[in-house]
């Protein structure tokens, strides 16, 4: 009874998990989409439509990590797959270690696409560099967390290493 209820509260957290996986990894390609776009100029019309438009899918994607972090962190994710399978527990523990600092640079760049859109700064030309830079890590992160989720259940069923 207790292992049942084990195993449908694991059902549970891998099917939300994965599929906010793929909910995220949709909205990083519709954000990568987004930067394809030229960047106006400064002060150039369309200027402050680009940077705001960019301001509001970064606090899109920072509101949506930051459910998405706060619910593996406390659905038990972490737990069930140290508990169950113990070699993998380094591997999560690090990868949950990294969603403070995926969330932080996300709000920083969030800071300055808004700062730009109000004209208090200047043009910075690696803006859209390092959204790429933290949207690779992003994308790697999460890709990495649905191997493991994947390996985890493999082991589940008695398939996998």
């Amino acid at each position: 009874m207790i292992e049942t209820r084990a195993r449908r509260r694991s059902e549970v957290w891998m099917k939300q998990v994965l599929d906010e996986h793929r909910q995220l990894r949709l909205m990083i390609a519709e954000l990568r989409e987004f930067l394809r776009e030229p960047r106006p100029a400064p002060g150039a019309k369309g200027a402050h439509t680009w940077s705001s438009g960019l301001a509001q899918w970064l606090v899109k994607l920072h509101d949506g990590l930051f459910r998405h972090f706060r619910y593996e962190e406390e659905s038990g994710m972490a737990e069930d797959i140290t508990l169950r399978h113990p070699r993998r527990s380094s591997e999560i523990e690090r990868l949950i270690g990294e969603h403070p600092q995926m969330l932080a640079e996300i709000k920083m760049l969030m800071t300055e696409a808004l700062d730009y859109s109000e004209g208090h700064l200047l043009d910075d030309p690696a803006l859209r560099t390092r959204l790429e830079a933290v949207l690779d890590t992003l994308d790697a992160h999460e890709r990495a967390e649905t191997a493991l989720v994947q390996r985890a259940e493999l082991q589940e069923v008695g398939v996998g290493d």
